[in-house]
């Protein structure tokens, strides 16, 4: 309650006046005591809140490597659209906005490890030239990546997130042979994901 007085002039006028209005037999009613604290915490609302309660600090920098160049296309305007089956040829230009399809019933070339009934999943085959080498997926929002080769999914060299990066959410690297492979998209909440597929060596 002091803290409050202490940041917020106007909450003590409120708070006064309240007090002399159901002040009675020079004892404080609790109704309106509370009626105060509500007051008061809307002023402080109004102010920014509590000194302390800072908005969370964007942790882009925080990634195990560098992800400045691919934020950058994920945050260009009109990405490149795909809907699940079309066939892309690596590398890419930029960014890829991918349309999903309902998780239950979707057609996948391995079972989801992640996601249920309310989430979406979807496919696209990709072209990989050679030689063989390390790529890097980044993509927008909490997802589950497979890169599926022969029917199996690959195994990740590496892996990194970040929790409070506006427009990326986490970044997995792959050792991808030359050739024909399938980039497999789960448990995403929403019906579109934005990726993009650049090498990581």
């Amino acid at each position: 309650m002091r803290y409050i007085l202490r940041q917020m002039p106007e909450a003590v006028v409120a708070m006064a006046s309240l007090a002399r209005a159901v002040r009675s037999g020079g004892r404080w009613r609790a109704a309106g005591m509370g009626v105060a604290l509500v007051l008061a915490a809307g002023f402080l609302a109004a102010r920014g809140g509590v000194a302390g309660a800072q908005p969370v600090a964007e942790d882009c920098e925080r990634a195990a490597w560098p992800l400045a160049a691919d934020r950058a296309l994920l945050s260009a305007p009109d990405p490149r659209r795909v809907t699940p089956g079309d066939t892309l040829v690596l590398p890419l230009d930029g960014a890829l906005r991918l349309g999903l399809v309902p998780q239950v019933g979707a057609n996948l070339p391995v079972p989801p490890r992640r996601g249920d009934g309310g989430t979406f999943a979807g496919v696209m085959d990709l072209k990989v030239p050679p030689p063989e080498r390390v790529w890097q997926v980044t993509v927008s929002a909490n997802a589950w990546i497979d890169v599926v080769v022969d029917g199996r999914p690959l195994t990740p060299i590496a892996f990194t997130g970040v929790h409070a990066c506006p427009g990326l959410r986490k970044s997995l690297r792959f050792g991808i042979p030359s050739g024909d492979v399938r980039l497999q998209v789960s448990g995403v909440e929403g019906a579109w994901l934005d990726l993009v597929i650049t090498p990581a060596d």
